[in-house]
């Protein structure tokens, strides 16, 4: 018999989920060609687009919009997928990338089929 979370996981597999922020850096500390990098390589990140935004010229920080997907399959691969929490820990992790000054969700994050 199968557990219900294996089953709800398993139906994961086939969707790509989506996040877009914002992202603001201090390109002064790292250079943000490098920090996007370091976003593209977070687990379970497989895509990441890169929109600019108009700038504050008396601000060093730089804000950009990022659209993110998403592939759950690592997490659903050690049983470790919610949506919700597996979300919040990519949010997480991209705000401890050195040089990220914040990153803030926008919109509400969605799923759609691979």
């Amino acid at each position: 018999m199968i557990s219900i979370s294996k089953l709800l996981n398993e139906g994961n597999l086939d969707k790509i989920f989506h996040l877009d922020g914002i992202l603001i850096v201090d390109d002064e500390k790292r250079n943000q060609k490098d920090i996007l990098s370091d976003v593209r390589a977070l687990p379970a990140i497989t895509v990441v687009r890169n929109v600019e935004m108009e700038q504050d010229p008396t601000s060093r920080y730089f804000r950009s919009k990022l659209e993110i997907k998403i592939d759950p399959y690592p997490y659903v691969k050690q049983d470790k997928f919610n949506s919700e929490t597996t979300l919040k820990v990519i949010t997480d992790s991209i705000r401890k990338i050195p040089g990220v000054i914040g990153f803030k969700e926008q919109g509400t994050p969605y799923s759609t089929e691979d």
